[in-house]
């Protein structure tokens, strides 16, 4: 019976280099790592065929020269290589990614250790330095980084297309309405006057459609104005001194001069609420929210405006009985062209709530929505500093 020998005899240690030799080959053999030494100031000691490969020099060539001539006239004047030796004999080691300088001046990027080596004393021997080319990995990377900013851009491309085709679809829409009960009004009025017909009623109730229909393309306009000017950053505000109260009572007033029960809009205000702000802009943030109350509210039921002046700042808080919020609608409310739940019913261009959102922003403030009290209708809650921010 056979047995394989004993790795450990006599013969086969012998036949071993020295440890020391052992090490040696090992560094000269590496191929993928420039391994090599520095003395205490910075000047090469050993070569292997790693640092051959990676930087073009052979050991002849290199041996007894600076390790600085790797590095690039811009961070030679940075004082880069000094900093690392420094910076290694103070730590013990320092690691490092950059470009370096081959010997035909062509770069390569990177990845560098350097470890200060110490006698059983303490004392400073030198630097060993392990140097790793990266410059293929880094390629990839900045491939894969310009991959995903195209797909990126690409996908954003097609979000604008998509909102463009649903403005357009949504603007065509709401346009056509009130353009439409213009030409009606006109004609009814022109067929009046062909019969003989065009008395004072006809008169009357020709023009008051015909107002209506303007005052709603005037406010359409005004809306796409605005979007325009919110994303160009050219939405001025005019602060001042305003009282929010008297603001809010100003606009609950003309709503309950339309709607048929005076009472249906609740003030809960104390006398008096000031801030500096654009009050022809809060004006709209609260005549936005109120209308929007109304709007997806049931006939009838009761929209509270609740005003509550704190230390940090003024609250204005909008509730309604209506349909309430959905946890998807909540998350897209104060987007451009977002529509509410029963958004088919109510008309709009879908950039109230977005035009809100960006003017109580641009006041240094914060506007949020959640269900109403009872987990019933919504709540639309807008805080404004007292000072302008």
């Amino acid at each position: 019976m056979t047995t394989e020998p004993d790795r450990t005899t006599a013969g086969q240690i012998a036949a071993q280099p020295p440890g020391e030799e052992t090490f040696r080959l090992l560094i000269e053999a590496v191929q993928d790592y420039a391994i090599f030494l520095l003395d205490r100031e910075g000047y090469v000691l050993t070569w292997n065929r790693g640092a051959e490969r990676a930087k073009g020099y052979t050991a002849s060539e290199i041996i007894g020269r600076h390790f600085s001539t790797f590095y690039t006239p811009e961070e030679r004047d940075a004082g880069r290589p000094a900093w690392l030796l420094s910076t290694a004999a103070e730590v013990g080691r320092v690691e490092d990614e950059g470009w370096r300088v081959r010997k035909d001046g062509s770069h390569f990027w990177a990845d560098v250790i350097l470890t200060a080596l110490r006698t059983e004393s303490g004392t400073l021997y030198g630097f060993a330095k392990i140097t790793r080319d990266l410059t293929e990995r880094r390629a990839a990377e900045e491939q894969h980084r310009t991959l995903v900013a195209e797909q990126h851009a690409r996908a954003a491309a097609e979000d604008a297309l998509k909102a463009r085709d649903r403005f357009l679809s949504i603007a065509s829409h709401e346009l056509k309405t009130p353009v439409a009960t213009l030409q009606l009004a006109a004609e009814s009025l022109l067929r009046a006057r062909e019969l003989g017909r065009l008395d004072d009623a006809r008169i009357e109730t020709g023009l008051g459609r015909i107002l209506r229909s303007t005052e709603r393309l005037g406010s359409l306009v005004s809306e796409l104005l605005d979007v325009t000017r919110l994303s160009t950053d050219r939405l001025a505000l005019e602060r001042q001194p305003t009282d929010v109260v008297a603001l809010v009572g100003e606009v609950a007033g003309r709503f309950s001069d339309v709607v048929e029960n005076e009472e249906r809009i609740r003030v809960d205000a104390p006398e008096s609420a000031v801030v500096m702000a654009d009050g022809s802009r809060l004006d709209q943030v609260f005549t936005n929210l109120i209308d929007n109350a109304l709007k997806y509210s049931p006939s009838g039921e009761p929209v509270s405006v609740i005003v509550a002046d704190k230390t940090d700042g003024v609250t204005v808080s909008v509730v309604d009985r209506g349909i309430g919020l959905h946890a998807d609608t909540k998350a897209r409310l104060f987007e451009a062209f977002s529509r509410g739940d029963n958004a088919s019913h109510v008309p709009g261009l879908g950039l109230g709530l977005f035009i809100t959102h960006q003017i109580v922003a641009q006041h240094g403030g914060r506007i949020d929505a959640d269900v109403g009290p009872d987990d019933t209708g919504s709540l639309f809650r807008v805080w404004l500093p007292r000072e302008a921010e």
